[in-house]
């Protein structure tokens, strides 16, 4: 295992201290090594988030780019195009 030297704030090494007299961990490497699996878990998803609304967006420009769309200008035109929407739904029902 490498090892690493790093610093802490005051809060978080007092976070750590608390961590390891609770029982919970062993050392403050466990805590530390927790913390960094939690956070390796929340980039990844955050990733897998970003790549999603980035095909979204492609989607949606391909359909601008092939005028597949329809402009919708102010309340008004939303509240029609959702009532078109509705319709188009029950139709196919």
């Amino acid at each position: 295992m490498a090892g690493r030297n790093f610093s802490l704030t005051e809060p978080l090494s007092d976070f750590v201290d608390r961590q390891v007299a609770s029982g919970r961990h062993q050392n403050a490497s466990e805590v530390v090594r927790e913390a960094l699996r939690r956070y390796e878990g929340e980039v990844e998803r955050e990733n897998a988030d970003l790549a999603i609304i980035q095909k979204v967006a492609e989607t949606g420009l391909d359909a601008i780019a092939r005028g597949d769309f329809t402009h919708v200008v102010g309340e008004t035109g939303a509240s029609e195009l959702l009532a078109r929407l509705i319709e188009r739904s029950r139709a196919n029902g």
